[in-house]
């Protein structure tokens, strides 16, 4: 009853990899799990989880002059612990010698970062579904394609070329910023010039959605967002190397000329939907700003 002796909570914890859920890594992991525990675990299963996580063995990483503090490096080991198993089929073929941009810890700290409250568990399980997507749609092709073309922004395939004329863009302003740094901001910027206004959304929706089409398909127009992303990012962690500190995007939207016919219906449910859903997912903390010119 209420008014009868309070139940004293008591938590277990089974050290066994195959036995921990989702919400045991969290508590395991976390570091946000600490105030609850303190309140809710006795003392003497709170020394025991105390020794437990001290005794955990965690992986070195190889980008700690990229953590902004040593909770976020702690965070980072903590992170790689969880996804030992598939950054260890990673290293068995050779994928992180390969495609550092892509498979290095650098990439794994832009998927801690994408939640503001830093979660481990969930930031782990991102980058699972960001290796099995990869895995489903050849992206690894796509990066060996960025390769080809000396890490340019120009593809040489056909069709990704008859995309990227639909979508006038300059990235030959890629250089440091360093007056709109931060104070203490551990991060540079590069700057991108996107002409939004000049997007010919209708022409390439009707391209996509043609029953008969010889141009394009939505496979190619997000392969070809796929290129610009993986060159984008092989720019990004060369500078951020040469740097000794991330880098970042920043996007310069010219809406010169803009209309409200480039974001019809069926652009928007057909063609820009998938489009954002799979760069937001797996390309987190590309851009750090937007900025919008001529609205």
């Amino acid at each position: 009853t209420r008014t009868g002796r309070r139940r004293r909570r008591r938590y277990t914890f089974i050290h066994q990899e195959s036995y921990v859920t989702a919400a045991g890594a969290e508590s395991l992991f976390s570091l946000s799990w600490w105030p609850f525990s303190y309140e809710m675990a006795t003392k003497s299963s709170t020394i025991h989880n105390e020794q437990y996580l001290n005794s955990l063995d965690l992986p070195s990483i190889d980008c700690s002059w990229a953590c902004v503090s040593n909770t976020e490096q702690i965070q980072l080991q903590q992170m790689k612990l969880l996804l030992r198993s598939e950054l260890k089929m990673i290293t068995d073929v050779n994928l992180h010698e390969k495609h550092p941009d892509v498979y290095s810890d650098l990439r794994l700290l832009r998927f801690l970062r994408k939640s503001k409250d830093r979660d481990v568990t969930s930031a782990a399980e991102r980058y699972r579904s960001f290796l099995q997507w990869r895995e489903q749609n050849e992206v690894d092709s796509i990066r060996d394609m960025v390769e080809d073309c000396n890490g340019s922004f120009t593809p040489t395939a056909v069709r990704l070329q008859t995309v990227a004329s639909h979508f006038p863009m300059n990235f030959d302003y890629l250089v440091q910023e360093t007056d709109e740094l931060n104070e203490g901001d551990k991060s540079l910027v590069k700057p991108a010039i996107l002409n939004v206004g000049e997007f010919d959304t209708r022409g390439i929706t009707e391209k996509i959605l043609a029953s008969n089409s010889d141009d394009v398909e939505l496979e190619d127009f997000l392969n070809y967002w796929i290129f610009l992303y993986e060159s984008i990012h092989l720019r990004l962690y060369q500078q951020s190397l040469q740097f000794g500190q991330m880098t970042f995007l920043d996007e310069v939207c010219d809406l010169s000329g803009l209309s409200l016919q480039q974001f019809s219906p069926s652009f928007g449910t057909k063609v820009m939907s998938p489009w954002l859903k799979m760069t937001q997912a797996y390309y987190p903390e590309t851009t750090r700003r937007i900025y919008i010119l001529h609205p």
